[in-house]
């Protein structure tokens, strides 16, 4: 198990720093891969507003407002999903969610669930992916760059810790997946104004 997961974060790493990733409009992706997607666009597209040389750009303001808009509806996901899971004890509403994630198309097309326990997040997610994809991903350059490589790295690092933990008690699953959940969450802008300069 431990080889097998090394192997596929030493692949993962290395088709990263070489930009070997390159997101299709097709795919499917689950809940983690959709939300990473969303959290690195959405930095790297804050960061290119932020280097703008003009500091009375009107657009700058525009990126930061909806930057903090995906920034909260995320919060919003990431915590209501993390206290829902630690009130039942168990992972199942992330298993659920990320089913749905995988059945829908790359950007999700509707909200809609048929289970009920996930309805609430499915048009959180709905709202985000939109979001997402007419504000920032389609206002991006074909050429955008993404330094992936030390975050990355970070994830893996955190996962590898995480998942060594998956064997423990039902509890710190549910913790351990909650952890990892919570690395999706956007940066301050704050921090990715220091990152820029």
């Amino acid at each position: 198990m431990k080889k097998i997961f090394f192997w596929l974060s030493f692949n993962l790493f290395v088709s990263a720093a070489f930009g070997q990733l390159e997101p299709t409009p097709t795919a499917t992706a689950g809940l983690m891969s959709r939300l990473l997607e969303i959290k690195y666009g959405s930095e790297s597209y804050l960061g290119m507003a932020l280097k703008k040389e003009s500091n009375k750009d009107t657009s700058k303001d525009t990126a930061i407002a909806i930057y903090n808009t995906l920034r909260w509806k995320i919060d919003a996901l990431v915590y209501t999903l993390s206290s829902d899971m630690i009130v039942a004890n168990s992972p199942r509403t992330l298993k659920l969610l990320n089913d749905w994630c995988l059945e829908q198309a790359n950007p999700i097309k509707s909200g809609y669930a048929k289970k009920e326990k996930i309805k609430v997040y499915t048009q959180m997610l709905y709202e985000i992916d939109a979001l997402y994809t007419h504000a920032i991903l389609n206002n991006q350059t074909p050429q955008r760059t993404l330094n992936l490589t030390t975050n990355v790295f970070y994830l893996l690092k955190d996962s590898y810790t995480i998942v060594k933990g998956l064997s423990d008690m039902k509890t710190q699953k549910t913790m351990a997946l909650i952890e990892l959940l919570d690395h999706t969450r956007l940066l301050s802008v704050g921090e990715i104004g220091k990152g820029v300069k």
